[in-house]
């Protein structure tokens, strides 16, 4: 069965425009809905991991500590400097564990008062410990270790070493890499979290400001979505319901201008794809393209879009450098800040007091990184590394144990007090900032080296907001503008394009009235003699008017061709398209000029579907016109030769038509398909216009070639489509 062809009606742009605009709002709305859905999911895997239970690495590492120091016990009972302890336990084991976990010991005697981190306050060493392991402490697989967990997301490990009766070993352990893994988490999917017991709020970390206390909901769940304050949140409750503890992550909704992003993402992409089609399929190119009102209005989007484009370019450019000359400023004072902060804590310590005392200083320097919201690295004179409180995955798992060499021949060699750079690292690019650290005596101590990795973060998430809400505006005008252009232009090119026709017309009248006079003039001039020989009563009076009644005949069959003509090229009659063989319509075309036998015609293999959408007289009337022009182009030569050919593919139907006439002259070439444009001495100059039109009328095309020996003209035609 066959089906009706695509090409019964003809391709708009504002169809193609309707399409594309459908499309993309199905696939954004379908995008929007898969994106909630998998951001529920990873908030659930993220609110897990949380809620995850014992470290087994601290357990083992404890483990290992403990037997090493009941093994060495009576040494440590004898030993009472407490330096020589600490580097007995880290030289006992892998510094890998120093690195990836912040560990501090305390060694507490029977009677011995503590002086907590502020630095004022003085408490009872074991009554210390031991209130943390009432308030906080869960047991875990080893009886000596405490899971000190105040919030979900707040965890620390104590444990307790028996060295003597009287003196006992505390150890807190406390994740750097689980503390980094919350940090980068939070700050990456842009999550705030709160910690609820009893449903009155304990802890909370992030934007969203949480109430004080919960309500109290009926046929709650162990985990649920809700939503409140613009905000989608995750409630998890933690071993049973009645205990009423709570962890809440939530994460904003996202507003319509980040949706409306999506829809013009991919709005603009199916555009993008919807050109690349038109420049690819050229028969529809040619179609959207092919008045001149149509040009006019794609040139305008043109210009439009090439506008937008650049301004956005340049607009990121320009945020771009706004924002690295704010970081390296903002870098400049926390370098500053840090460099205030490290004369007031260690300006009046030797070096070697300082370097030496590897524990404070990790201390104080992830202190200082707290409040000035910065990794910290701190190298010795020769740029090693001697302690940093750098918590970012990028760092931890990366090696700087040297400091940067441009840097270092920068303060070391040239004596700068101040050096930035822009420095790459596991695919990221940061600014890093260097500064000598001296003492009060102005003694060289190291190097202070502040990665000012967070910002380059928060520039990311700047443009990526600044290009979707441009992309937005973008789109919004763009739709604006093409009803603009459209109707605009639309009005302001009526008069250009009736002006247009009316110069055509008077054109074509002119060339009509032009031929209408060639025929006239000799008919008058025979009725005057006609008529003078009638008066005169010639005596061959009636061989005058046999000769007198064939000119007039043929002059009025020159006029009636000329009316024809232009009637048909004029009206342009609505074609009713109905399925034609063009196999058997150029067969019978090819019988009816051929009674001179100059004509052959030859068919190509596989050619039995030459079936398109067509006007079976109208594709005969074309097919005839190019025959006709063929023949009076062979006309003169003693041996003509007209040779046609028909052949297929999957798609169209092939059509040649070949003189051995002496061609088209090239100075006339491009005005060959003109209406009113003719070499000849007679005729209108209509029949290739009208071919080129009927032609065209079935989605067709028509082009030629010439040369001096030979002339041919091609046709494509399209077939219909079969089940």
């Amino acid at each position: 069965m066959k089906t009706k062809n695509d090409f019964q009606k003809q391709p708009s742009l504002w169809r193609w425009l309707l399409i594309v605009l459908v499309v993309s709002i199905v696939i954004s709305v379908f995008y929007n809905w898969l994106s909630v859905r998998n951001e529920h999911r990873n908030r659930l895997l993220f609110a897990e991991e949380l809620l995850k239970d014992d470290d087994t690495e601290v357990l083992q590492i404890f483990e290992k500590w403990y037997q090493h120091i009941r093994l060495n016990s009576l040494i440590w009972c004898e030993q009472t400097d407490e330096i020589f302890k600490l580097e007995q336990l880290q030289n006992a084991f892998d510094s890998t564990f120093f690195e990836n976990y912040t560990v501090s010991f305390t060694f507490c005697d029977a009677n011995e008062e503590l002086l907590l981190t502020d630095e004022k306050t003085i408490v009872d060493c074991h009554l210390f410990f031991e209130e943390k392991i009432y308030q906080r402490g869960r047991p875990t697989a080893n009886k000596n270790l405490f899971e000190i967990r105040r919030t979900p997301f707040d965890i620390n490990y104590l444990g307790i070493v028996n060295i003597s009766d009287n003196q006992k070993l505390y150890v807190e352990f406390a994740s750097k890499e689980k503390a980094a893994w919350l940090q980068n988490t939070l700050k990456e999917n842009r999550y705030s979290v709160a910690y609820y017991e009893h449903l009155e709020l304990i802890k909370q970390i992030g934007v969203f400001q949480y109430p004080l206390v919960l309500p109290k909901e009926k046929n709650q769940s162990d985990k649920s979505f809700f939503e409140y304050e613009k905000y989608s949140h995750l409630c998890v409750f933690i071993g049973d319901l009645d205990n009423e503890n709570v962890l809440l992550v939530s994460k904003r909704i996202p507003r319509f201008q980040n949706r409306l992003s999506v829809f013009s993402v991919v709005f603009i992409l199916n555009l993008c794809l919807g050109l690349l089609i038109l420049l690819v399929w050229k028969r529809a190119f040619r179609l959207l393209f092919r008045t001149f009102t149509q040009r006019l209005q794609l040139t305008m989007l043109g210009i439009v879009l090439s506008t937008f484009i650049v301004i956005g370019i340049t607009s990121v450019i320009y945020v771009q450098r706004l924002n690295s000359q704010k970081n390296q400023k903002v870098l400049r004072e926390k370098t500053h800040s840090l460099l205030l902060l490290m004369e007031l804590r260690f300006g009046d310590k030797t070096p070697d007091e300082i370097l030496e005392n590897s524990t404070l200083l990790l201390r104080k320097l992830n202190e200082f990184s707290e409040v000035i919201f910065t990794d910290i690295f701190f190298y010795d004179a020769m740029g090693h590394i001697v302690a940093t409180s750098a918590l970012d995955d990028v760092f931890q798992g990366s090696s700087r144990d040297t400091m940067n060499p441009q840097a270092f021949h920068q303060l070391s060699k040239k004596h700068r007090n101040f050096y930035i750079q822009k420095e790459t690292l596991s695919g990221h690019t940061f600014y890093s900032s260097y500064v000598p650290f001296r003492n009060n005596r102005n003694e060289l101590v190291g190097y202070l080296n502040l990665p000012h990795f967070a910002k380059q973060t928060e520039l990311r998430q700047e443009i990526s907001a600044f290009v979707l809400a441009y992309i937005n505006l973008f789109v919004v005008l763009i739709i604006v503008a093409f009803m603009v252009v459209f109707f605009v232009i639309k009005r302001l090119t009526k008069p250009l394009i009736e002006s247009e026709r009316q110069i055509a017309w008077n054109e074509m009248a002119k060339q009509i009235a032009h031929e209408i006079k060639n025929p006239l003039t000799p008919m008058k001039l025979n009725v005057q003699q006609i008529q003078k020989a009638w008066n005169d009563q010639k005596e061959d009076f009636n061989d005058r008017m046999k000769h007198f009644s064939t000119v007039m005949i043929e002059q009025i069959d020159t006029l009636s061709t000329i009316a024809s003509e232009f009637s048909t090229f004029a009206q342009q009659p609505n074609v009713k398209l109905t399925e034609v063989n063009v196999k058997e319509c150029l067969g019978k075309a090819i019988l009816l000029m051929n009674t001179d036998h100059i004509i052959q015609f030859e068919i190509a293999e596989n050619t039995d579907n030459t079936t398109i959408l067509a006007d079976e007289k109208q594709l005969s009337r074309a097919l005839v016109n190019i025959l006709k022009n063929a023949k009076q182009a062979v006309s003169e030569l003693e041996n003509p030769q007209i040779k046609v050919s028909l052949s297929t593919s999957e798609t169209s139907v092939f059509i040649a038509i070949q003189d051995n006439g002496k061609g088209i002259p090239s100075e006339i070439r491009n005005r060959i398909f003109e209406p009113n444009f003719t070499t000849k001495t007679s005729g209108t100059g209509l029949g290739l216009a009208i071919t080129k039109n009927i032609i065209e009328r079935f989605y067709g095309t028509i082009a030629f070639e010439t040369n001096e020996t030979k002339t041919v003209f091609y046709i494509q035609l399209p077939k219909i489509k079969q089940l």
